[in-house]
């Protein structure tokens, strides 16, 4: 009786594999990439400019301002 058993359990899951793969851990490749409403203001600010001037080098200017550095400053002045 018991070699029916495994004979049987073996055949189903011969027949459906999901079974077996289902139990496996599923690696997610973008479990590293976080929602924009995640971030910290400062880091969704930097990835905004990013996406605004693509393979630019970025300037920050303090307070989430973030700009392309060959614009110039920030026009703040002095202190």
């Amino acid at each position: 009786m018991h070699k029916l058993t495994v004979i049987v359990a073996i055949t189903l899951l011969a027949l459906n594999p999901t079974w077996a793969q289902s139990r496996k851990a599923k690696s997610r490749p973008d479990a590293a990439i976080t929602n924009a409403q995640e971030l910290p203001p400062d880091l969704a600010a930097l990835r905004e400019a990013q996406r605004t001037w693509p393979g630019r080098p970025l300037c920050d200017d303090g307070g989430y301002r973030i700009r392309p550095c060959g614009l110039g400053a920030g026009g703040g002045g002095g202190m």
